[in-house]
């Protein structure tokens, strides 16, 4: 805390604000002289402390608040496999994301698989990359913690899982990284070895401004979108795109030649009047084929 004289003001500074403290005995009285200051004056007073803040979902931590051991994230991949997390015992979290946490490539309604782009369906998407891609869930908002929790109850019909299985849940899938790409320098641009149509395709996607929503080298944001495409839903991340087919929350697009239409036309929406040739649309398939 600084306190400064200034006049008849005391500026206390104090948590980065100031707060100016009238301390002038004379006020309402101009024309009666004010006494002298008393040699020890009283402590201006000090600002009440702020309540504290609840934090919202999108605040909280995703993660256990210790680091999570190699024992912890362990314990997560067997019960990550483990059936006995649903209510009829039968499936469990690999059954939809296989391959180390990847994705089936399937639309489901509940535990039900539908057909693709099913308004009530929802796709399947990858968990690798977890970790840089809070919050969760194709609503988002949420929490990888609550996100896995909301999948056992309500999807899998388990019971609420314990603290402790969450805490190792979390650490496994905050464990799961994309595998290192040779292709790709660490700010997401093609490396000298990707194809020459997947360098061209780097500067396709940002002329288009796919970049606004699948921010580099993420390739996603934490902010939901709306595209016309039925709601407002989470910005999934590109990194294995070419693989995690079908494309939207309901897995209407079944590639990324017909997705890329769809995409075009919402940036269209939002000012972007570049048009792009079938040669680009066919480098850019080619750059998101090496995400």
């Amino acid at each position: 805390m600084v306190t400064r004289r200034l006049g008849q003001r005391v500026l206390v500074v104090t948590g980065g604000a100031a707060i100016a403290v009238i301390v002038a005995a004379g006020i309402g009285r101009a024309q009666i002289p004010p006494p002298n200051p008393s040699p020890n004056p009283p402590p201006p007073a000090q600002p009440a402390p702020a309540p504290p803040q609840t934090p919202g979902p999108a605040q909280e931590t995703a993660l256990p608040t210790k680091p999570p051991s190699p024992e912890q994230i362990h314990q997560g991949e067997k019960l990550f496999k483990d059936p006995s997390l649903s209510g009829s015992g039968q499936v469990a979290c690999s059954t939809c994301h296989p391959k180390g946490g990847f994705t089936d490539n399937k639309t489901y309604k509940g535990m039900e698989v539908v057909k693709d782009g099913d308004p009530e369906g929802r796709s399947t998407p990858s968990l690798w990359g977890a970790h840089d891609t809070a919050p969760y869930s194709w609503a988002g908002g949420k929490t990888l913690r609550d996100n896995i929790k909301g999948i056992i109850v309500n999807r899998m019909k388990g019971k609420p899982p314990t603290d402790e299985t969450l805490d190792a849940l979390v650490a496994y899938v905050d464990s799961l990284r994309v595998p290192d790409n040779p292709n790709l320098n660490p700010d997401g641009s093609p490396k000298p070895s990707a194809s020459p149509a997947a360098r061209r395709g780097w500067e396709v996607f940002n002329k288009a401004s796919c970049n606004i929503c699948h921010v580099p080298p993420v390739f996603s944001k934490p902010d939901n979108e709306d595209i016309g495409s039925g709601g407002s839903f989470s910005v999934p991340s590109l990194r294995t795109v070419s693989k995690t087919a079908p494309y939207f929350h309901d897995g209407r697009y079944s590639d990324l030649k017909s997705l890329i239409p769809a995409k075009l036309g919402y940036l269209q929406q939002l000012g972007v009047t570049d048009k792009l040739t079938d040669k680009e649309i066919d480098d850019l398939i080619a750059y998101l084929s090496i995400l």
